[in-house]
């Protein structure tokens, strides 16, 4: 229920374009992906951007970008030349208290990152989904490393990250390859 109004009151608050506030905030061909993907897998719900505290979400895109969403990115994430995407999403479950401060780090919430990959006939497939809890402050980015794209998640103003790196068709974990 709770998860419910919190949805139902992002989608009615308006933002700039550069905001992640509803499905709207996202390229139409990603929203109508993840409306799909949404639809067969009901435990999960997107997560707006005004979760987040606007100082902290302003202090993100100080440090990351003007425009930085924490919960959506894209890009050719897999190298195959075709525009791909990558959400934050919430599940259904209890947050996990950690005791840490401040607030923006505690609890942990049930989270999904999922990716989607452009195909050549069109449209998206999941190529990469795993469940993790995290706090409001988790994002994805994809940015420079070393000369080289890298797709990651992370706790903002922590250390705890990883990589998500493109092999095959899918994607791999790389808990030791830190951005």
């Amino acid at each position: 229920m709770k998860r419910s109004l919190i949805l139902l009151f992002s989608l009615l608050v308006t933002g700039s374009v550069d905001a992640q506030v509803s499905m709207k905030s996202l390229k139409p061909n990603h929203a109508a992906a993840l409306e799909t993907y949404l639809a067969k897998n009901r435990s999960l719900g997107f997560m707006p951007e005004n979760l987040l505290d606007r100082q902290y979400l302003a202090d993100m895109r100080k440090y990351f970008r003007k425009g930085f969403m924490p919960y959506y990115t894209f890009g050719d994430l897999n190298g195959d030349r075709l525009e791909d995407f990558a959400m934050l999403l919430s599940r259904d479950g209890e947050p996990k208290e950690t005791g840490l401060a401040p607030k923006t780090h505690d609890p942990d919430f049930p989270l999904r990152i999922v990716i989607f990959n452009g195909q050549h006939a069109g449209g998206f497939k999941v190529a990469f989904s795993e469940d993790l809890y995290g706090p409001r402050a988790s994002f994805i980015n994809y940015s420079m490393k070393k000369r080289k794209k890298v797709l990651y998640y992370g706790i903002f103003e922590t250390d705890n990250t990883f990589t998500m790196r493109p092999t095959g068709k899918g994607y791999i974990v790389d808990r030791e390859d830190q951005p």
